[in-house]
């Protein structure tokens, strides 16, 4: 009966200890009467299997010996026939995209709900998504957009589909559960999604939003000073964060001495802060990646956007070039404080009737987009900025027998220029080739000009000094999804440096002895390879992993540095659906920034490694924790860091670059640092108020052989406390407010502890005694501290709009509204009353209200 009765239900026991398949066939047939058919050509019955069953069902135990082995089973009359298991899978692919705009959507959601599968497309909007044959239904969502659904007929192989999405706030009490991957779907950690949303809603410093302020006010990142738009990301210093526009570096991101960056927030479409766990595609620094991707223009219709407040005017226009097909974008911004405040500064100044005055920034990004083909893509996109400082006095005087003039000029920018290729080759396959170019200078200049009515006594003197970095680079990249497992992504790049550390010139034109000189005009070149792979790989539906390495090479001839770099982050989901991550990166830096701490001038140099400034490297490990509630209205997060950093430089003793020099590397100490820290972040991301609170607990320190007697000492810019409050609340469609509440350990601070009286006749052979001079002890480096930091800053927004679709705003903004004294820098006076020396702190932003008004059609 046994033999003659067999189902799927039949219930068997069966016991292998490597052996082959064929082993199992027989044993099924002995013991069960089940015979099987198959063609030892066709199938490979030689793999061998371990397996231990007992009293299961028949089906289950088919499936352990063939599905998991490739092998297909159906069973035909009273028989069990064998052959090869076709995967019957289709892959869709495509880009998804702004339904009113044809902007492409970066980390937006395909899933696949029929077997819990899903993707994210990537930097350029480009998804790949493999799914068995019979899904039929997805749904595509993005944050603060509808989601959409798909469904496809199970006739239908491989399509490419690029998706609209509309945005939710065009239409009426718009209800969305699924906005976008949660936090604990994100095998990524340590990295930060700033929406550009909440950059423009946020507070703003005389009427000019930054979205490296907002950077700033997330945990695990300080500004080097209060106001200071530079990034001090877990320890490191500002050169160790690669800032990139479109995939290109900008050396130098801040105008106006660090007050504003050079990203104008309407050109702006995503940006990505990564603090550890870098993907391998990254390399060259060692604290941060801030990767800002532009708006690639409007494909359907004209519109833009102007802004004029206090400081500053801007603009913005988009459009398509031919619809659906090629589109630009262009924003422009300038400051007019030099034409407003002109007349006040020359006459303040004296600078007499021919006198000039100058102080002004301005920048321009231009980008155009072009469709060859559903799989060919070209952007090319360029940035141009530039602060100016300028001051020209001339015989403020009346009445004098001589002419005299005396100028000065200061100056810095970038400029930036990339072109971009994407191409699918297949509908797993995506490729971009990008080739850049990158440039950084700083110049002053001061030129001195005396002349007797008789022309008998004269001076004409010149003195510059100028250094310059810049980069060209050309870069494959390749982004491979084989199945929902899977998502590899690796590719190449090659850099050339050159640097012109410092070029300083002088030049005298006296009748007599005409001197023109210049020292240390050189250029250095070097180049620089890399090859990295990383893969997204989903091990269970409980482990996941990030595996990759980075490899890199670095040549100053006859120099040459390499580095083998591993980077691995593992996520594993706890119970109630929280994610449990780990990673651990390792990065290397080949060039170094000269910073001149004497100075607050953004003329610091970069200068490439060489025989005896080795690359820095970093090692970092993170753990954390973090969920997004169900709802996706709320994200909590929590990590732990610990850093080391190795051949990091410091001046030695009271060295600076006051004037340039061949030698640098023989004026830095080499030592090195560590950093660690606790991260807090809470969340709410959705409704009419939203926010976050961010805190960080951290340490950071430096050691070097040379400096504080070889001791450890705090890092300048290490702050043991820092807390952050940021919210934004939409009352209706006309008014919003919003404010932001910092609080911080005051920086490190190294002072004179005694002070000592000179010896007025240090030698019998100099028999006139000269006053003395007091001599200052200094005591340990950074043993002090400046007071703590905190400040609020607030905003009213109201918004109105016309039947003839312009949109009207109006931005009330207060920065520092209790007007705060935080500090800025200290120094010694002497009070004129008491004849003592007085510690005495400088600040630079009191309270500081501005009005920004704004159009957009």
């Amino acid at each position: 009966m046994q033999v003659l009765g067999w189902n799927w239900h039949t219930r068997v026991s069966l016991t292998l200890r490597n052996q082959p398949l064929s082993d199992a066939c027989e044993q099924l047939e002995k013991a069960y009467g089940i015979h099987f058919s198959f063609s030892r050509d066709v199938v490979k019955m030689n793999q061998r299997v371990t397996l231990e069953v007992k009293n299961e069902p028949l089906r289950k135990v088919m499936d352990m010996l063939f599905t998991q082995n490739g092998i297909l089973y159906k069973r035909i009359g009273e028989q069990v026939v064998l052959t090869v298991y076709v995967v019957n899978t289709r892959t869709i692919n495509g880009y998804v995209e702004d339904a009113r705009t044809g902007e492409k959507l970066i980390g937006a959601t395909i899933y696949a709900a029929h077997n819990n599968t899903g993707t994210l497309t990537n930097q350029y909007g480009f998804y790949s998504l493999t799914v068995p044959k019979d899904t039929v239904n997805f749904v595509v969502s993005y944050i603060g957009y509808i989601p959409k659904k798909i469904h496809l007929s199970e006739k239908e192989k491989n399509k490419q589909l690029t998706v609209s999405l509309v945005p939710n706030n065009t239409l009426q009490e718009v209800s969305v559960k699924d906005d976008g991957p949660r936090l604990q779907e994100q095998t990524q950690m340590s990295k930060v999604e700033v929406a550009v949303s909440e950059v423009k809603s946020m507070p703003r410093l005389l009427g000019e939003n930054d979205v490296l302020r907002a950077i700033q006010a997330m945990p695990g990142v300080t500004a080097g000073g209060d106001g200071a738009s530079s990034l001090h990301v877990r320890g490191g210093s500002p050169d160790q964060n690669l800032i990139l526009m479109d995939g290109t570096p900008v050396y130098n991101s801040s105008h106006l001495f660090g007050v504003f960056s050079v990203f104008n927030p309407d050109i702006i479409k995503h940006v990505d802060l990564y603090k550890g766990a870098f993907p391998a595609r990254y390399g060259g620094r060692l604290s941060s990646v801030v990767d800002i991707a532009m708006k690639d223009g409007d494909m359907k219709n004209y519109h833009g956007e102007a802004s004029i407040g206090l400081l500053a005017a801007k603009f913005m226009v988009e459009g398509p070039i031919i619809k659906d097909k090629t589109s630009f974008v262009v924003t422009g911004r300038r400051t007019y404080t030099d034409l407003v405040a002109r007349p006040f500064f020359e006459e303040t100044l004296d600078l007499g009737e021919d006198g000039e005055f100058y102080a002004y920034f301005y920048d321009f990004n231009a980008k155009v987009n072009h469709i060859f083909s559903p799989k060919d893509r070209l952007f090319l996109s360029a940035y141009a900025g530039q602060d100016n400082f300028s001051l020209k006095r001339v015989n403020p005087n009346t009445g004098v027998d001589y002419k005299e003039r005396i100028s000065f000029r200061l100056g810095w920018g970038n400029q930036v220029y990339s072109a971009r290729w994407n191409h699918i080759f297949n509908p797993k396959l995506f490729s971009n080739l990008t080739l850049n170019y990158s440039q950084y200078y700083f110049l002053t200049d001061y030129s001195y000009l005396y002349q007797s009515d008789d022309k008998e006594e004269q001076d004409d003197l010149f003195g510059k000094y100028y250094s310059k970095i810049h980069d060209a680079a050309a870069r494959m990249d390749f982004d491979f999804r084989p199945n929902p497992k899977h998502t590899a992504k690796f590719g190449m790049h090659a850099i050339y440096h050159q640097f012109e550390p410092g070029i300083t010139r002088f030049r005298n034109k006296d009748d007599a002895n005409p001197v023109d000189t210049v020292f240390n005009k050189q250029r250095k070149g070097s180049v620089e390879l890399n090859l990295y792979g990383e893969d997204d790989w989903k091990l269970s539906d409980s482990l996941y992993a990030n595996i990759g390495v980075h490899i890199s090479g670095f040549m100053l001839f006859p120099q040459f540095y390499w580095s083998v770099q591993p980077r691995l982050g593992i996520r594993y989901i706890l119970p109630k659906n929280w994610a449990l991550k780990m990673s651990y990166t390792h990065m290397t830096q080949y060039i170094h920034l000269l910073a001149n701490s004497t100075s607050y001038l953004p003329n610091d140099i970069w200068v490439p490694s060489t025989n005896r400034v080795k690359p820095m490297n970093s090692r970092q490990i993170a753990v954390g924790i973090g969920k997004t509630s169900n709802s996706q209205v709320y994200e909590a997060s929590a990590e732990v860091y610990y850093k080391t950093m190795s051949n990091v430089i410091e001046f030695s003793g009271t060295e600076t670059l006051e004037s340039a020099t061949k030698q640098w590397d023989e004026k830095v100490s080499v030592g090195r640092g560590w950093s660690y820290g606790l991260e807090v972040l809470f969340q709410k991301k959705k409704g009419k108020t939203r926010g976050w609170v961010a805190y960080t607990l951290s340490r950071s320190d430096r050691k070097f052989p040379n400096i504080n007697n070889g001791h450890a000492f705090p890092y300048k810019y290490d702050r043991t406390h820092d807390l952050e409050l940021v919210f934004m609340h939409r009352f209706n469609k006309h008014w919003e407010i919003s404010g932001g509440w910092e609080y911080s350990t005051g920086l490190p601070l190294t002072l004179p502890i005694a002070r000592y009286e000179g010896i007025s006749d240090p030698s019998p052979h100099d028999p006139v005694g000269l006053p003395s001079t007091p001599v200052d002890q200094i005591g340990d480096r950074n043993s002090l501290r400046m007071k703590d930091i905190h400040r609020l800053d607030a905003s009213v927004t109201y918004s109105w709009s016309r039947k003839n679709k312009f949109t009207h705003s109006l931005n009330f903004s207060l920065y520092n509204a209790y007007n705060r004294k935080n500090p800025f820098f200290y120094y010694y006076k002497t009070n004129p009353q008491t004849n003592q020396r007085e510690l005495t702190q400088f600040s630079i932003l009191p309270l500081l209200p501005s009005v920004t008004y704004a159009l957009k059609f």
